[in-house]
């Protein structure tokens, strides 16, 4: 059975029989260690340029953002619909995130590779406390 046929990345195809490989200078540094770790010795700098890539991306701690985190982002990020803000808060459902405008519950906002991103948390603010009137 075949779906499209055309050129595929990761194995053979039957339209363009070539592999993809470390030397081709691969755009993405995202190969799991696992995979790296199979990798024989090499010269060529292209190779080791993406190797490196993926090692620092490997060393990079990955975040977790939790529903409702207010988080603000580096800079203002400008959305197709002209909306432009740093302040969103988080919204999980399963594995999709999606980002509210602060005091707006609707999530409409969607920010491609948001855990790599140095956001920082926007602390909460203190309660306003109203307290009893006594008069004496």
């Amino acid at each position: 059975m075949r779906f499209g046929g055309g050129i595929r990345a990761d194995s053979l195809s039957s339209t363009n029989p070539t592999r993809l490989t470390e030397h081709a200078g691969p755009c993405e540094a995202e190969c799991p260690e696992r995979i790296l770790s199979l990798l024989g010795d090499t010269d060529d700098p292209g190779a080791l340029d993406w190797r490196r890539r993926c090692l620092e991306r490997l060393a990079t701690p990955v975040r977790p953002l939790e529903h409702g985190m207010h988080i603000r982002l580096p800079s203002k990020v400008t959305f197709v619909d002209g909306y432009e803000g740093d302040e969103f808060i988080v919204h999980k459902r399963g594995r999709k995130i999606s980002l509210a405008i602060p005091g707006n519950s609707y999530p409409k906002y969607r920010i491609g590779n948001l855990r790599k991103w140095a956001w920082t948390l926007v602390p909460p603010k203190p309660e306003t406390r109203v307290h009893k009137t006594v008069f004496g």
